[in-house]
C-alpha cells in the first residue's frame, strides 16, 4: 500500500498543472464566436431564424448575436420571405437593425420617414448614416434630396451622386460624364418609395415632374446630353446636366414634390 501510494504521488508530481485562463485568452474566444456569428448573418439564406438557433445554443452565442457587428452584416435582400409572408415581424427586424446601424435598414427607415411618414429631420439621419457605409442607394436619394432642400445643400447632394457614379474629383464638374450608376440605383429607391407609400396610402402616386431648382445651370450640349444609347444610360456634359436629369426622372416617379 505504501509503496502505490508513493507511485501515485510520484506520478501526480509530474503531471503538468493545468494553465490558467486569462482574461485576455476569454476576450479572444468572443471575440472569435462575434466572427462567427457575423459570417452567419452575412452568409445565410435565413440570416433571422438562424441568428436565433445561435442565440439559443448557448450564453456566449446569446450575447455575440446581439452585437452592433452582427446585426449590421444581415442583408436585408434575404429578408424578402419574411417581408412579403411575416410583415410584421420584418418590419420589427428592420426597425431593430436600424437601430445597430444596418445599412439596408438605415436605407428603408430613411425613405419610410421621408416620403410616408414626411419625417425630413430623421430620413435625412438615417439616410446619411446608410450612405457612411456606403450604401450606394441611400447616397443617391440623400443627394436627390439634399439638391431639392435649397442652395446650401445643393453642393453636398451633388457630392453624393458624384459619389455613387465613382467620379473621383469635385473640379471635374464640366467634364463629360454618365448615370450607368444612378440608373441603377433609381430603379431600386423609385421601388422602395412606392412600397412604403403603398402601405401608407394604399395607392400608387402618378407621374408629375417637377420643377428644377433654380441653380444658374447652363447645359453646353443640349441637343445630345442625357440622350440614352444602347447600353440603357446617357452621356452627360456635366454633373449639373446628370443630377438635373436624375431629379426630374426620380422625383416625376415618385411625384414626392405635389
Amino acid at each position: 500500500m505504501a509503496a502505490r501510494a508513493k507511485e501515485t504521488a510520484r506520478k501526480r508530481r509530474r503531471s503538468p498543472s493545468p494553465v490558467p485562463v486569462t482574461c485576455t485568452d476569454l476576450e479572444l474566444s468572443y471575440d472569435c464566436t462575434v466572427l462567427v456569428a457575423g459570417a452567419v448573418a452575412a452568409t445565410s439564406t435565413q440570416p433571422i431564424a438562424d441568428l436565433q438557433s445561435l442565440r439559443a445554443s448557448c450564453k456566449a452565442m446569446h450575447m455575440a448575436t446581439n452585437e452592433r457587428f452582427v446585426k449590421r452584416r444581415v442583408p436585408l435582400e434575404r429578408l424578402d420571405t419574411m417581408r412579403w409572408l411575416e410583415n410584421e415581424r420584418y418590419l420589427a427586424a428592420v426597425k431593430n437593425l436600424a437601430a445597430a446601424g444596418n445599412p439596408d435598414a438605415c436605407y428603408v427607415v430613411g425613405v419610410t420617414c421621408v416620403f410616408a411618414r414626411q419625417d425630413m429631420e430623421q430620413g435625412l439621419l438615417c439616410l446619411r448614416q446608410a450612405a457612411a457605409a456606403g450604401h450606394k442607394v441611400a447616397m443617391y436619394v440623400l443627394g436627390l434630396l439634399l439638391y431639392a432642400s435649397g442652395a446650401a445643400a445643393r453642393g453636398a447632394g451633388k457630392e453624393y451622386v458624384r459619389q455613387v457614379e465613382g467620379d473621383a474629383s469635385a473640379s471635374a464638374g464640366a467634364t463629360p460624364t454618365t448615370n450607368k450608376e444612378c440608373r441603377r440605383c433609381r430603379h431600386i429607391s423609385v421601388d422602395t418609395v412606392n412600397e412604403v407609400t403603398w402601405k401608407v396610402t394604399g395607392q400608387r402616386r402618378g407621374q408629375v415632374a417637377p420643377p428644377l431648382p433654380e441653380d444658374n445651370h447652363r447645359c453646353t450640349a443640349s441637343s445630345v446630353c442625357g440622350k440614352e444609347g444602347w447600353d440603357g444610360y446617357g452621356v452627360f456634359c456635366s454633373e449639373g446636366c446628370r443630377i438635373r436629369h436624375e431629379y426630374s426622372v426620380f422625383f416625376a416617379k415618385v411625384n414626392y414634390l405635389h
